[in-house]
């Protein structure tokens, strides 16, 4: 085997080059494995290969050690030659190693210290190839990475990359146990009447509920009868159903520094997933009013902080345990949902993220105008971020809690409570003309007191003025 003088660099999401040369200055992390391998071929190297295929990838180097002050040093391998053809026909076994995702090049012998190494550059694995295992089930032979070890994958963990093997989409499965009954008719009213603006001349604007539900994929044929689909559910499902179908699922929005707090499937509004979008990007629509002056500005940062919740409601595994967290603290948005990333981190902040964990809700999405399936969305944040000359967004997945989280900075401005409640009444009046206390309240998802409070302080600012029983925007 031909020897290097250092690791290349990697594809696909995998561990970034390390200068062997000064190999004390790193550490085992979440992303290098040393082994000593000075008793013959170490066999625990499997469990690494597995965590690192099933995670972000990594180094594995064999002939180095860990010292007590955690710094790396190298011994040297008996037999690297030897250590390298084991390597290759254990990895290419099927009986052994389910899944030989190297190419010839990620197996290398290096000459460090006069001594050498043998340097396995395990990229991460794609979502067809996970999990990668070692053994005979994937259920026992499974592993991840978390921080300097390997752990054995929990079934859950297992059933999840299982499930993201299949390219057909598991949200168009038909709920062959659930009725239309499940389906929230003031939700879908909200939905028809947006996809009315948004699309006038859609020719499904003009069918009755009974054929536009089957039309567009809320409901689909099974046994003679017609059922909800997991996406039509999803978007439009009654919040007794949805617990029942997803028992782990929520849906939160909290708001740290005000003590807002907006539940769903739980008891409290919205049912669903198109109810607790709106309410949610009614809020930080409200939100980007209060953080900008410049007008440009401030409905691009609305859109970006729409788009990555609606980005988290496509991507989301809505089987997992994660569920979907929107957090806003002074200073930042954090957006989290359940399920890692289908792609590695970089291609998704590349806009190279095209491969939708729910295509049946991009479809639905995509008939309000607000989904389109390219991976692009995140791709636009990271840009606009760059031109307002903000700190950058970090996307991270935290492996053993199944989660993707995105967090933004946003400007740095302080505004109070109250504002931010009356800010949210305009922004719903503007896109409903008039309302009463309580549509407003069932709209906002607050309690009618605070909402009172808020038109009472719009009124005596002559910004909001009576109309009938409701109340409207002055002129």
């Amino acid at each position: 085997m031909k020897e290097k003088t250092r690791p290349r660099g990697r594809r696909r999401g995998g561990p970034a080059v390390i200068d062997l040369n000064n190999i004390a200055t790193y550490q085992e992390n979440n992303r290098i494995e040393a082994k000593k391998a000075a008793g013959g071929f170490p066999h625990s190297l499997w469990e690494t290969y597995s965590a690192f295929a099933n995670t972000i990838g990594g180094l594995i180097l064999l002939g180095v050690e860990e010292g007590r002050d955690k710094s790396l040093r190298v011994t040297g391998v008996p037999d690297g030659p030897g250590y390298a053809d084991i390597f290759w026909q254990t990895v290419r076994d099927p009986a052994k190693v389910s899944e030989n995702i190297l190419r010839p090049q990620d197996v290398a012998l290096h000459t460090v210290e006069g001594k050498q190494i043998l340097v396995i550059s395990v990229p991460r694995a794609t979502r067809r190839q996970r999990p990668v295992y070692i053994g005979d089930s994937p259920f026992t032979g499974s592993y991840r990475r978390d921080g300097e070890g390997d752990y054995h994958c929990s079934a859950e963990e297992v059933r999840a990359m299982l499930r993201d093997r299949d390219d057909a989409p598991a949200d168009l499965a038909v709920l062959t146990g659930r009725s239309p009954g499940d389906l929230s008719q003031e939700t879908l009213r909200q939905f028809r009447a947006l996809m009315a603006m948004r699309q006038p001349e859609h020719p499904y604007n003009f069918l009755p509920d009974d054929q536009f539900l089957p039309k567009v994929g809320i409901l689909g044929p099974g046994g003679g009868e017609l059922h909800p689909t997991l996406a039509g559910l999803l978007l439009l499902g009654k919040r007794k159903a949805l617990r029942e179908v997803f028992p782990q699922f929520r849906m939160e929005y909290q708001e740290e520094d005000t003590g807002f707090r907006l539940a769903t499937i739980r008891p409290g509004p919205p049912e669903n997933v198109f109810s607790f979008y709106q309410m949610t990007a009614r809020r930080l629509t409200a939100v980007s009013a209060l953080l900008s002056d410049e007008p440009r500005q401030r409905e691009e940062l609305a859109a970006a902080m729409r788009e990555a919740v609606l980005n988290a409601i496509l991507h989301a595994d809505y089987f997992s345990r994660g569920g979907l967290t929107i957090l806003r603290r002074a200073g930042e948005l954090l957006v989290s949902n359940g399920g890692l990333l289908r792609v590695s981190p970089d291609q998704a902040r590349a806009g190279q993220a095209a491969d939708p964990r729910n295509r049946g809700l991009i479809q639905l999405f995509s008939l309000v105008k607000l989904a389109t399936g390219t991976g692009r969305g995140l791709r636009k944040i990271y840009a606009l971020w760059a031109r307002q000359g903000w700190q950058a967004p970090v996307l991270a997945e935290t492996v053993q809690a199944d989660r993707t989280d995105l967090t933004l900075p946003l400007p740095d401005r302080e505004f109070s409570p109250a504002e931010l409640t009356r800010q949210q009444v305009i922004e719903y009046l503007t896109d409903h003309v008039t309302a009463g206390l309580k549509g407003l309240a069932q709209g906002l998802g607050m309690p009618e007191g605070e909402v009172g409070t808020a038109l009472a302080q719009l009124l005596e600012q002559d910004l909001v003025v009576r109309a009938g029983r409701g109340y409207r925007l002055r002129a």
